[in-house]
């Protein structure tokens, strides 16, 4: 059957091509449509609730919004862990869904549902909002605008540059390509009313009735219309929607009393709702937008937009002001240098391909090889574009892992063609009987291949979502790649084929019998170096395990697993502080001083820099004098220094720096928020507790001489005054106690009045009292409370204060409430992984933490616990592997010695990966290096497998004296296909290794592991399997020998049984 359809094929030469042809076209079509991203469109299993509460302090947002948003979500089927973070004045609470939960769609709308249950104060004007994280709506850009000519904004430069980024991101949100943009360092326009206490004091106005006034002379709305000919419409139209308006309106007159204009007891005047928190960029005050792209859009596409509309905003209105955009951030430079990669490595590494396919091929055969890459790389694209795949770092890695792979079939096929057609047979039974002699063990090596990606589909962790698309590309690649090997190469082989000479009585004479190959005395040489070695084939065997326990031991004490030991970055993080006096003013001017050491950097190594003022590392307030700058720097392919080399340079001159207390820097770390490779979560509900503990943590984390920068991810704690009613007095003087309340909050926070379109913008009217009232209590006590008799109290005869220190920002886990401690590992001590510090922490120091603490819980997150996941993860797809392919080729072979003779590739290829890494100074064995080790599983055996299939198919049961003899001659007629499979493999994957045409970390650990690990298993195809083979063959014969009481004059006479061991 195999045969017919074979011959089908064969014998159509116009379908094998319009197949051919047709695919390619479609592969370009494909590209021009496939979205390219940088992420594959996943879903995370997480959803973020925000909400805001105005001048509320952390505990009073946490007991009013935080737990009762948790509340409603914690019992939830799906639901399986809750991390909140409660600030001033606002909520941030993330639901994490069960991994893989079948239902995730139906959860995430029955969170809405309870999210917009819950009962909140009305005093919260927004609705919470819940925000689902998909990369295919990804933050793509950030677009800051400066005032260059400014450090910090004043009123008119801040309303100035408000009304063009009002204006550029109406621009951007039209785009189609956008979904969103928001926005940061852009407050809200108010008119602030500002009362003086003293004024309500002596004119015996309480704050309500202030209060009361404006909003009753606030009025706009339809009235009707008259009742005549054409309707004229009526329209209240009494807006106090001016300074001047608000001014002039009385709040206080009477027949006899005195008429008290706003403007006698307060200050009217235009302004912004702005926090205490800095952010500037190049070293400005700006307003930032957070592009976020459509998910209909890629992310190439949706970034061209976004910069052809700036380019234009720019043109349009922005020549002849003193207004600059920067662009920060840019998430496509890494899928563009991912695509330069592909296409220069992949070109690259074509042409090497293609100089071994023609150096060990003839020219045609070399050539319709090579066309396997393109035709499957095309293939492959259009069941992507057609699955709805995109083009991205995920599938790109995918695509580089199997480029040199996708070949190693057509050589095997071409070449054993080329040998049959070189023995006389004629082109189109050459076609067919080669192709069908390696029908088997190439579907053999195909499936084993496939096999060895399946467990990157149960990798555990929120990065393993991500690798679960190599193995979808892979299939289909490798997919295409059979498909073109069996039934579109041996037409093209046929049909191609030189014409054969003639001998003098007209019979034809192959090619190679006319001129031989170079590669014939390669063959024969390594036939004669196979005779000589197997008759110590014992020796070798044990040469090759001493090998592998040489790589055993330098993996357990030279090398350790990191989740991303990728040492370059492309952020470079400043932390530190002013003096302790410094406000946030005081800290921007300081970090003036050090933004002028980058500032000759831009246009070179620097993209751009921004600094936050009073701002954690997780988004939190924080002192006003503590700052963090985030400098970003240009792809390592486009710089001469590394981020080592620049940090030596900038850190004397920033450390020189005068008011400097505190300096840290760091490296921004892939696939981690906080920078740290150390992060140890203390739950604690009672504070007391928590704090001890996470003291007593970082004091003995100091003392590891392997950590620096222990750092406590503490709150800040701010001074408190306590209210409370003396309810007694209160009751007896009719006051009511919302007033009470209602004038504390107009005082302090201020109270929002109403608010009045300006354009396209919303304008507020806040009614607060003056700033230097604010800075006394003393002033707040003063203002009048008016009772049910109209009669004024002052609120310091109603009210009892109690000062006390309480957190400003408040993080939860489950219900508790948690500290984080960060810590980074000492430069020299880089061959200690995080990995080795955890089970340090665990084993030595959790214990003393928490032995008088039992409700206190310690645990890791960040790169730690994924690091735990991933190994977890990684040691379960182990033994997958090594299972599948046991049993594949137990059921293939029908046999369990041959198996293992073939799997013995896999270790001996991790010892050429070991070796390699060690080597090369690479210490740290990563994810993705794990990943690559991995796939070569699959990959190291195929060689393997092409080898003991020969050997099975023409070695004959001889005497033991020539059984090294048949088996060499045997081997060399695989030397061919073994070496150029490897060949183009590795030359395929070679020039990403080494970066040779861009580098990118990620690939670079994947494909040196891939490389160096084929290399190093064809050296155990064409020495250890011919090793095992001849001492099994000869132990097999031996032991017939004794069983039957057969000589070897006896064993002639039968010289081509099967193999005497199965």
């Amino acid at each position: 059957m195999i045969k017919s359809l074979l011959t089908y094929f064969v014998d159509r030469h116009l379908l094998t091509n319009m197949i051919f042809i047709g695919v390619l076209v479609g592969g370009v079509v494909s590209w021009q449509n496939i979205k390219k991203e940088e992420l594959p469109d996943v879903t995370f299993d997480r959803v973020r609730i925000s909400a805001s509460y105005p001048g509320a302090t952390a505990e009073e947002v946490e007991h009013f919004v935080t737990k009762e948003i948790e509340e409603a979500v914690e019992g939830l089927d799906g639901v399986y862990r809750v991390t909140s973070s409660s600030s001033q004045g606002s909520s941030s609470v993330t639901v994490e869904l069960e991994q893989d939960y079948p239902r995730r769609d139906e959860a995430i709308t029955e969170i809405r549902n309870a999210v917009s249950d819950v009962n909140l104060p009305e005093d919260i004007r927004d609705d919470p909002s819940v925000r689902v994280f998909e990369t295919s709506k990804k933050a793509i850009l950030d677009v800051a605008l400066i005032y260059t000519g400014a450090h910090l904004l004043d009123l008119e430069k801040r309303q100035q540059l408000q009304k063009y980024a009002n204006a550029l991101e109406n621009q951007l949100v039209n785009l189609k390509e956008v979904n969103s943009v928001n926005r940061s360092g852009y407050f809200q326009e108010e008119i602030q009313i500002k009362v003086d206490p003293q004024q309500l004091i002596r004119y015996d106005i309480p704050l309500s009735q202030v209060k009361r006034e404006i909003t009753n002379n606030h009025a706009r709305q339809p009235a009707g219309h008259i009742e005549i000919k054409n309707e004229p419409k009526v329209t209240i139209n009494a807006q106090l929607d001016t300074p001047e308006k608000l001014k002039a309106l009385y709040v206080q007159a009477g027949f006899e009393g005195q008429a008290i204009p706003l403007d006698d007891i307060a200050e009217v005047k235009r302004g912004f709702d702005r926090g205490k928190e800095i952010t500037k960029v190049n070293g400005h005050e700006c307003v930032m937008f957070n592009v976020v792209k459509n998910s209909s859009a890629g992310i190439l596409e949706a970034l061209d937009a976004v910069n052809v509309g700036v380019d234009e905003f720019k043109k349009n209105y922005l020549k002849d002001v003193p207004i600059d955009i920067v662009l920060l951030d840019d998430e496509s430079i890494d899928v563009r240098n991912r695509l330069s990669i592909i296409s220069l490595n992949g070109a690259m590494g074509f042409t090497l391909i293609l100089f071994a396919l023609f150096l060990f091929l003839n020219k045609r055969s070399g050539f319709w090889v090579a066309m396997g890459i393109p035709f499957t790389i095309c293939f492959t694209l259009i069941c992507g574009w057609l699955m709805g795949y995109t083009i991205n770092n995920t599938t790109l890695a995918a695509v580089i892992i199997v480029m040199g792979i996708v070949v190693d079939d057509a050589i095997v096929v071409a070449e054993y063609i080329g040998r049959l057609r070189a023995s006389g047979m004629s082109s189109r039974d050459a076609a067919v009987e080669g192709t069908s002699q390696v029908f088997l063990p190439i579907l053999a090596s195909i499936v084993t291949t496939c096999v060895a990606f399946i467990p990157l589909f149960y990798f555990e962790g929120r990065h393993a979502q991500m690798n679960k698309f190599i193995p979808p590309i892979i299939f289909l690649m490798l997919g295409a790649s059979l498909f073109e090997s069996l039934f579109i190469l041996p037409g093209h082989m046929h049909f191609e084929l030189p014409k054969m000479g003639r001998r003098s009585n007209g019979t034809p004479v192959p090619l190679a019998k006319k001129k031989g190959h170079w590669f014939d005395k390669v063959e024969n040489w390594y036939g004669n170096m196979l005779r000589r070695l197997l008759p110590f084939k014992y020796l070798i065997f044990i040469i090759f395990v001493g090998m592998l326990v040489f790589s055993g031991w330098i993996w357990n004490s030279k090398m350790k697993f990191v989740m991303f030991p990728n040492e370059e970055t492309r952020d470079i993080v400043l932390s530190g502080y002013a003096d302790k006096t410094a406000d946030r003013f005081d800290t921007a001017e300081l970090t003036r001083k050090i933004e002028d050491v980058f500032k000759p950097y831009i246009g070179q190594e620097v993209v751009g820099y921004r600094t936050e003022i009073a701002r954690s590392r997780r988004g939190g307030s924080v002192e006003e004098n503590r700052f963090r700058m985030i400098v970003e720097i240009v792809p390592k392919e486009k710089r001469q220094k590394s981020a080592d080399d620049l940090i030596a340079v900038w850190k004397p001159k920033i450390e020189a720096v005068e008011g400097l207390n505190k300096l840290v820097f760091q490296k921004s770390r892939w696939g981690q928020d906080s920078g740290s490779p150390v992060e140890v979560l203390i739950q604690e509900n009672n504070d007391a507790l928590r704090d001890t503990a996470a003291k007593r943590l970082a004091e003995l984390m100091k003392q590891n001489p392997n950590l620096i920068n222990v750092e406590i991810d503490e709150p800040i704690r701010v001074a408190e005054h306590k209210v409370d009613f003396k309810r007694e007095k209160v009751k007896r003087l009719g006051v009511n106690p919302a007033d009470i309340a209602a004038t504390f909050r107009s005082a302090l926070e201020g109270s929002v009045l109403y608010e009045f379109p300006n354009g396209d913008e919303e304008v507020d009217v806040r009614l607060t009292v003056k700033d230097d009232a604010k800075q006394d209590l003393q002033s707040i006590l003063d203002i009048p409370v008016e009772n049910q008799r109209n009669y004024l109290v002052p609120l310091r005869d109603l009210v009892n204060i109690e000062d006390t220190q309480t957190p400003n920002s408040i993080s939860r886990r489950d219900g508790k409430r948690t500290t984080t401690v960060f810590a980074d590992i000492k430069a020299k001590k880089k061959k200690i992984t995080p990995l080795e510090i955890a089970a340090q922490l665990e084993q030595e120091v959790f214990p003393q933490v928490i032995k008088d603490q039992p409700s206190t819980t310690l645990s890791f997150t960040g790169e730690i616990y994924d690091s735990r996941e991933a190994t977890r993860g990684f040691a379960n797809a182990t033994i997958m592997v090594v299972f599948l392919i046991f049993t594949i080729l137990a059921v293939l072979y029908n046999s369990l010695t041959r198996p293992l003779i073939i799997m013995l590739a896999i270790p001996f290829g991790l010892v050429g990966v070991i070796l390699a890494f060690w080597l090369h100074g690479k210490v740290l064995f990563g994810f993705f290096a794990a990943v690559g080790t991995l796939g070569l599983a699959g990959v190291v055996i195929n060689d393997s497998i092409i080898m003991l299939a020969k050997l099975d198919k023409d070695f004959c049961a001889v005497t033991r004296q020539q059984i090294n003899g048949q088996i060499a001659d045997i081997a060399k007629t695989r030397l061919r296909a073994v070496i150029l499979t490897t060949i183009t493999t590795v030359a395929g994957v070679l020039p990403t290794a080494y970066g040779l045409a861009g580098y990118d970390a990620m690939l670079a650990e994947m494909m040196l592991a891939l490389a160096w690990g084929l290399v190093f298993g064809t050296l155990i195809t064409l020495i250890l399997i011919p090793c095992l083979y001849a001492a099994l063959q000869s132990i097999g014969l031996r032991l017939k020998s004794m069983v039957n009481g057969d000589d070897e004059q006896k064993e002639e006479k039968d010289p081509c049984e099967k193999p005497a061991y199965h």
